[in-house]
């Protein structure tokens, strides 16, 4: 017997409050680019961080459309620019984003190919390899909107 599929990629799965900075700027880049184009994109990285990095942000993001433009499996569905929640698709683009950049590169891969055809997945790694190392250097630089909690002394 099957069940009903209710995993749609607009699922809420998480809220940007609880996104640290590089995974919270991956969703409002996806989400400007989506809803604006390349020049809300754009202006997006231009006000969040300093001109060369946004330029080199915003040039690893063409990248990045341009191969999944024409090799995408599926349109990414994404939620509206303001909205407080993020969705199933934005959360693995996220994810996918930060594997790339800052994690195994094998797993990166793995990831990418859930996203696009087999040719298109390397170049798409490494576009979102320089993605998120630019955007992970603006986030390192922004100042701390949320108060880390303290430590727990119980470990999980």
């Amino acid at each position: 017997m099957k069940h009903a599929r209710d995993l749609t990629g607009q699922m809420p799965v998480d809220q940007m409050a609880q996104l640290d900075g590089l995974n919270g700027l991956t969703v409002a880049a996806l989400r400007a680019w989506n809803a604006g184009g390349a020049l809300r994109a754009h202006a997006l990285l231009c006000d969040r961080m300093a001109e060369p990095m946004a330029l080199a942000a915003f040039e690893a993001l063409q990248d990045l459309t341009e191969v999944l433009g024409p090799h995408i499996r599926r349109p990414l569905r994404c939620h509206a620019p303001n909205c407080a929640c993020v969705g199933l698709d934005e959360a693995a683009f996220a994810r996918f984003v930060q594997e790339a950049a800052l994690g195994d590169r094998e797993d990166a891969l793995l990831l990418g190919s859930i996203l696009v055809q087999p040719r298109a997945i390397l170049p798409l790694t490494d576009a979102a390899a320089r993605l998120g190392l630019c955007l992970h250097r603006a986030a390192l630089r922004a100042p701390q909107s949320r108060i880390p909690e303290p430590a727990s002394a119980t470990r999980h």
